[in-house]
């Protein structure tokens, strides 16, 4: 059974809108600024232990560099962040956004990482510890002997992250990510290589483990480490079927590997619906074990117990924990079911659990077809990951705060090498993913952002910018003496207010709707084809569960945010070197209903109360205790702002 949507491949489209193409390109430029010699130290310092090379030889190999600072990557979480740029340096080479110059620059920085790492990998070969690679600090004369200390240490339930171990699995699923896009996505063969001879090493020590090792290996974050083996297993299955000489054949045992990383304890307590079993679990690390679960099922559809599994735990984040920009969390963890508002604070909204819930988000819609899963994307996409980077420096959050009155904080070029730093780098090389997705004679547009998608047969190209018009223009264009064999289909947004217009080629041709999807017959398509598109957008109103008289603002796909000014900004230091908003811009977020009897009558009647400015997203609120002015909240990286507020009469 074949998935019912594939998104488009990675190479195939190129995003023109201004704003995202201008994203795209300060995250590679400000990844082009970093020094991989010592992103790469630790890799080299752990294979110079393991090969018994002496000081000397040791410091030669790392080329004289050291690892960052900031107590990430020269702590024992070190080399997280390689992998993250690994993976999004596939992507950006990829991605045909950027120039031949640029694009070649990141493929000689790739091509260089990925060289190191198989020198790396070398000097394990005849050794305990061969296809290992790792680059996390070695504290101790211990580590030093043992550069694979922290996964030993693992098995025994220790876990301070220090002196014994800081998720270690959780770091070589970034790495193992890593390498599978280099081939995957840049096709870099020797990464391929690696991976394997990592996989190996992952198959080898999973096999080990008895039922009490493998329950207390599951109780400590370990990343997506069945998703990135999974992927691993249907790299080389696809090759194997292709008789390559690339695959490796013991390649069933990375899918073996991956099941050994799979939480059915958790899987069946998620499944099983009761109420707040997600209370006080750490986000980012459950997020990611049902991807892997989503994995499972799509490299063996036989697993589709392991479908409904993530069917369920998406339903329960996103209907339960999740606020109106598609972010979830408190301090990095789920509450009880439906208690957002009295969690609003400084430290909502962790970027990597975003990261991952649009990745899911994705995979999901391609494994069901339903169109909820693009509403979130769409959603989360412009109100979130958008959201999460200054535009002028590129740097991206770890926390957005859902809390009125904060500010968003941003990563600096070389000090904060944060989880979400890494995730950073990814999302802004991947834009183009699910804008278009392709079916079985159907080609399918899901989100609407000016781009261009060339295809074996025909072209599309989108002309559209949602926060100036709501018209899209879509063009399709036949390639020279090729057909449109596919129909066009175009998603309803949830958002729309009042009726959409769908035109094809200037008549009155009704496209039909079917499954919440406007469909054009490749009919229409025999020559080059505009297709004029009108939603409509209006003010939308989204309170909270716990909050009935709390509420956020829409306009059309995109969140507000109150401006609240630049005055108070301040910092402070929260867990392990994370940078936060410290200060309030406002005593409250409350407001006082002036202009109706009620909150209900006001909320009801909030299009004569928050007014678009003529040509402008600004929008003025009035008929409350304090006049504000709203803009779209992707934009807000200066000022403090507030998209929630507490209204009363």
């Amino acid at each position: 059974m074949e998935s019912l949507w594939k998104s488009v491949p990675h190479g195939n489209v190129k995003v023109t809108d201004v704003y995202y193409d201008e994203a795209l390109k300060i995250d590679v430029k400000n990844m082009l600024l970093l020094d991989v010699d010592r992103l790469l130290a630790g890799f080299r310092e752990a294979a110079g232990f393991i090969a018994g090379l002496d000081a000397d030889a040791r410091e030669k190999l790392m080329k004289g560099k050291k690892r960052y600072g900031g107590m990430w990557e020269d702590g024992m979480i070190g080399g997280h962040t390689l992998g993250h740029y690994i993976t999004a340096m596939a992507q950006a080479m990829a991605n045909p956004g950027l120039s031949q110059e640029m694009q070649a620059e990141v493929a000689k920085k790739l091509e260089y990482v990925i060289d190191a790492l198989k020198e790396c990998q070398d000097y394990t070969v005849g050794t305990e510890y061969e296809g290992f690679i790792f680059g996390a600090n070695l504290p101790t004369k211990e580590f030093q002997e043992n550069p694979a200390l922290q996964f030993d240490n693992v098995e025994k339930g220790l876990g301070e992250i220090f002196t014994q171990a800081w998720v270690p699995w959780y770091t070589m699923h970034k790495i193992l990510t890593g390498l599978n896009a280099a081939f995957r996505v840049a096709g870099n063969e020797k990464a391929l290589q690696v991976a394997n001879s990592l996989g190996k090493w992952i198959s080898n020590r999973t096999k080990k483990w008895d039922k009490e090792t493998h329950r207390t290996v599951l109780g400590i974050e370990y990343g997506g480490m069945n998703d990135c083996l999974y992927e691993l297993y249907q790299i080389n299955k696809d090759l194997n079927e292709k008789n390559s000489n690339l695959c490796d054949s013991s390649y069933e045992e990375f899918k073996e590997a991956a099941h050994c990383f799979d939480d059915e304890t958790l899987f069946e307590k998620i499944f099983s619906g009761k109420e707040n079993v997600l209370n006080n679990t750490h986000a980012n690390t459950t997020i990611p074990k049902f991807i892997g679960a989503l994995a499972r099922y799509e490299v063996d559809h036989n697993e589709a117990k392991y479908l409904e599994y993530a069917k369920a735990f998406w339903d329960m984040v996103v209907l339960h924990h999740t606020y109106v920009t598609g972010g979830n969390s408190e301090d990095e963890h789920f509450g009880e079911d439906d208690v957002l508002d009295k969690e609003r604070t400084n430290v909502n909204n962790e970027t990597c659990n975003t990261y991952n819930m649009l990745k899911f988000s994705k995979r999901l819609f391609e494994a069901t077809g339903e169109k909820k899963y693009l509403e979130y994307v769409e959603r989360t996409l412009i109100n979130a990951i958008m959201a999460s980077q200054n535009h002028e420096t590129g740097f991206t959050t770890y926390f957005q705060p859902m809390a009125t009155g904060y500010h968003k904080v941003f990563n600096t070029l070389d000090g904060n090498f944060w989880c979400c730093t890494g995730t950073g780098y990814e999302n802004f090389t991947k834009l183009q993913r699910g804008i278009y997705y392709q079916g079985k004679e159907k080609m399918l547009i899901a989100l609407y952002l000016a781009s261009e998608c060339k295809m074996g047969d025909y072209s599309i190209k989108q002309d559209c910018d949602l926060s100036k018009s709501d018209e899209i223009r879509i063009t399709i264009t036949p390639n020279e003496g090729r057909t449109v064999n596919d129909d066009i289909w175009l998603r309803k947004p949830e958002w729309i207010c009042g009726k959409p217009d769908v035109k094809i080629e200037g008549t009155n041709e009704k496209a039909e709707e079917k499954e919440g999807f406007f469909v054009i017959p490749n009919d229409f398509l025999t020559k080059e084809t505009t297709i004029v598109v009108r939603f409509p957008m209006s003010i939308s109103c989204t309170n909270l569960q716990d909050g009935m008289d709390t509420y956020a603002f829409s306009y059309g796909p995109f969140v507000l945010s109150a401006r609240l000014g630049t005055a108070k900004i301040s910092t402070t230091s929260h867990g392990v070197a994370v940078s936060v908003s410290a200060s309030r811009s406002v005593e409250s977020d409350h407001l006082k209903v002036t202009a109706e009897k009620s909150v209900d009558e006001y909320i009801k009647n909030i299009d004569k109360y928050l007014i678009k400015r003529e040509g402008q997203m600004e929008f003025d609120l009035t008929g409350v205790s304090k006049d504000l002015v709203f803009t779209t909240h992707y934009n807000q990286y200066k000022e403090s702002y507030g998209i929630y507020w507490a209204f009363e009469c």
